[in-house]
């Protein structure tokens, strides 16, 4: 499963990035992750978030953050989370945090640093091997908030906004 987004499903990359304020590294952040009752790991939650439970459901492991330097070798093979809190579809949604990587540069990641070396392992070309994954996009509540509502786009009519950012977000699938 590979993931892309915001902060509901970003699992700790943020932690990684000096300069970013958006992080979730402090109580009650994580408090009832199972991996100790005062270690805060990353998640906007204080458990599982919504990726980490549907990898439970497909009996996945824990899928790993990009940002961590030892998301490498077999940790890669059941996929990889780019996600950023408080990044989104458009690039300079969320820059008010600091480092954050926007939906573009996760896909960016992926087609540039993991899908190579997944090749690689797999000895199997990215078309053999991506219909065997899962990809999870949740991206988009930032924009509107960061941006629709600040100063520079109070002239700019909602069904306008949506519809460049639909046209922005459609590109990057592609």
């Amino acid at each position: 499963m590979f993931i892309f987004g915001s902060s509901v499903v970003d699992n700790g990359n943020n932690n990684n990035f000096n300069g970013s304020t958006a992080k979730a590294n402090f109580l009650p952040y994580g408090i009832d992750f199972n991996v100790g009752p005062t270690k805060a790991i990353g998640r906007f939650s204080n458990g599982k978030n919504i990726a980490d439970k549907i990898g439970d459901h497909l009996k996945l492991p824990l899928i790993p953050s990009f940002a961590n330097t030892q998301t490498q070798g077999d940790s890669i093979l059941y996929g990889v989370n780019f996600a950023s809190a408080g990044s989104g579809i458009l690039n300079e949604t969320g820059a008010f945090l600091g480092k954050v990587i926007s939906l573009h540069e996760q896909i960016t990641n992926f087609e540039g640093a993991i899908l190579p070396k997944l090749e690689s392992q797999l000895r199997r070309q990215r078309n053999k091997i991506l219909p065997d994954y899962l990809f999870l996009v949740a991206a988009g509540n930032n924009d509107y908030s960061s941006q629709l509502l600040s100063s520079g786009n109070a002239s700019q009519s909602a069904q306008a906004f949506a519809a460049n950012l639909i046209a922005v977000y459609s590109a990057q699938l592609k």
